[in-house]
């Protein structure tokens, strides 16, 4: 099986990028992508690229080979670097939503399933089965998952970005401009805040690259093929718009296929070899989601999805602000130079994927994290089209000055675009106090309430899983009625992607203790304020805290309680059930 995908997703990133492959004077090489000037080869493209790839010089003006080579190996080391320190002195703190996939694992090692509370009916509340899998491996080795997950994520951002490199070769890129793709992608904000968030969306991001690099090729081989269909099965069992690209890849090849006039049965035999391996383990995940959960899709699609004009405009401003932050015109250049002949047709695809990648978003409305998590997947291939574009330009005779005029002007717009996007990146300061005064509220709830008691909370990540209780989530991902509401994008306390809620369901299920996201961890116990009702109200987080926070029956049923944290300067403040037992408190308000 390692032989088959091309020995590892590792090796495949690592080898064809690496310093020492990266030597245009060899008499040999294996690397259909670094070859000697004048390689036969079938296709023109690239041959081209061949060509390219050992002069440099175009690239970056009349630079000899010798320079061009040093600072060729200097930037690739310099990009690695960048994959690992951005995120790793970057980041403040772990996402909420990971500690939902933790829980999920905890249960599965503990031998109760993948499901969010023991002893209810299961609910897909994860989108992210391969990633909760690969989580709870770790968890049966004795592993931390605190630890595990953003060291995983870490290690998938960085194979990230030197695939990155090899896509921008791939797309005819010199090897200057393939290690610029790897820097511009690590200097990205959003790798600053979730490569190491404990979210999947490093591994699903390594594994759309690993998918899609089989398919740029310009000698398709079989085995290519077959890697390409597992690569991005395991993709689709990481997040589900896998199957969205999946299907986009296979629509651009019956069209080339049909350009070429290939006949039917030659068409079907490859499609056949791509399709087989994604076919047969996404289909038997499929099957085992529908015996398992009842459903086809993940709960949080019903949570999170819902066709709405308002939703759209939100997703439009979403996309918009993200081609703002990355650098419209490194978006937008490599589409206007779509035209120049080398690895033509491989730039298309690219294009294809990201542009209906970007329309997907709109639809679904974005997100309300900062820095354009839904995003990161085609940020790579953003990156790589950019460097490609700005290499490919001024390329053949009498090139070299546009050639030089290209590069000094794309150095500047990406350090340009770069700091601008730091610059407006939403980074949520105060995250590690937020992050440590959650665990506090999650571990004294562990001590204070009895064993069968429920809780109900907007963030059903950190606070449930250190509580180790039942949880009714209040944003839907994991309770099944919620998620299945009608959203109201007008509500108070509606957030992108997450806007439904129903605070009377919650009040149905008479959970003993109720958990506001922004006042369930406060500097001052809020049963010191003289009507904690109206400050719930004004600090309603969700749909449904507001709506329980407007509901008659909320002061009626509930009381409010403040217990002094452990180790930690602050109260938690949690509204108790009239009658639940609940810890011994500071004070009790009616």
């Amino acid at each position: 099986m390692i032989k088959e995908l091309g020995g590892g997703l590792f090796w495949q990133a690592w080898y064809p990028l690496s310093p020492w492959t990266i030597n245009h004077k060899a008499k040999s090489c294996t690397n259909p992508w670094i070859l000697p000037e004048g390689y036969p080869v079938a296709d023109p493209d690239l041959r081209l690229v061949c060509t390219a790839g050992s002069g440099y010089g175009s690239a970056m003006g009349q630079m000899d080979e010798g320079r061009a080579d040093t600072w060729a190996k200097a930037l690739w080391v310099l990009a690695l670097v960048l994959a690992v320190a951005v995120p790793w002195l970057g980041t403040d703190a772990p996402q909420d939503d990971a500690y939902i996939s933790y829980r999920y694992a905890e249960h599965l090692v503990a031998g109760d399933g993948l499901v969010f509370n023991v002893g209810e009916e299961p609910v897909e509340g994860y989108t992210n089965f391969l990633w909760t899998v690969l989580i709870a491996a770790g968890m049966g080795l004795g592993m931390n998952p605190e630890w595990l997950g953003p060291a995983l994520g870490l290690v998938f951002s960085v194979i990230a970005a030197i695939l990155c490199g090899r896509l921008a070769r791939r797309l005819g890129a010199s090897p200057i401009y393939a290690a610029a793709a790897m820097a511009l992608l690590a200097l990205q904000p959003t790798q600053r805040v979730h490569a190491m968030g404990g979210l999947e969306t490093s591994m699903f991001t390594a594994l759309l690259l690993a998918g899609i690099l089989p398919r740029v090729l310009a000698q398709r081989t079989a085995r290519g093929d077959r890697a390409s269909g597992i690569w991005l099965a395991a993709a689709a069992l990481t997040r589900p718009e896998g199957v969205m690209v999946f299907g986009l890849l296979e629509l651009a090849d019956a069209f080339a296929a049909r350009r070429a006039r290939v006949g039917l049965a030659t068409w079907a035999q490859a499609m056949l070899t791509r399709a087989l391996p994604f076919v047969l383990i996404v289909g038997a995940h499929l099957i085992w989601r529908r015996l398992t959960y009842g459903d086809w899709v993940p709960n949080t699609f019903h949570a999170k999805v819902a066709s709405d004009a308002t939703i759209q405009m939100e997703g439009l401003r979403y996309v918009g602000d993200a081609v703002l932050g990355f650098g419209v015109l490194l978006v937008v250049a490599p589409y206007l130079l779509l035209s120049l002949p080398i690895a033509r047709g491989a730039r298309a695809l690219c294009l294809w994927i990201t542009t209906v990648f970007c329309l997907y978003v709109v639809y679904v409305g974005g997100d309300y994290m900062p820095t354009f998590r839904f995003l990161l997947p085609i940020f790579p291939l953003w990156s790589a089209l950019a460097c490609a574009s700005v290499s490919l330009v001024g390329r053949g005779e009498g090139g070299g000055q546009v050639a030089r005029r290209a590069g000094w002007a794309f150095c500047l717009l990406s350090v340009a675009s770069v700091a601008f996007a730091h610059s407006r990146a939403d980074y949520w300061p105060g995250q590690a106090d937020r992050h440590a005064d959650l665990l506090a509220v999650g571990k004294l709830l562990d001590e204070v309430l009895a064993p069968d008691d429920w809780i109900a909370a907007t963030a059903a990540g950190r606070v449930p899983y250190f509580a180790r209780r039942r949880c009714i989530d209040m944003m839907g991902l994991s309770d099944r009625h919620i998620a299945r509401v009608e959203a109201d994008p007008e509500a108070t306390g509606a957030l992108e992607g997450h806007l439904k809620g129903d605070g009377e369901y919650v009040l149905d299920r008479r959970p003993e203790v109720i958990l506001f996201l922004r006042l369930m961890a406060t500097p001052e116990a809020l049963t010191e304020k003289k009507n904690w009702v109206a400050v719930a109200r004004r600090q309603a987080f969700s749909i449904s805290e507001s709506q329980i926070a407007q509901s008659p029956r909320f002061r009626a049923e509930y009381i409010c309680r403040s217990l002094k944290l452990q180790d930690r300067d602050g109260y938690m403040n949690l509204f108790v059930r009239k009658g639940a037992p609940v810890g011994a408190p500071l004070e009790t308000k009616e």
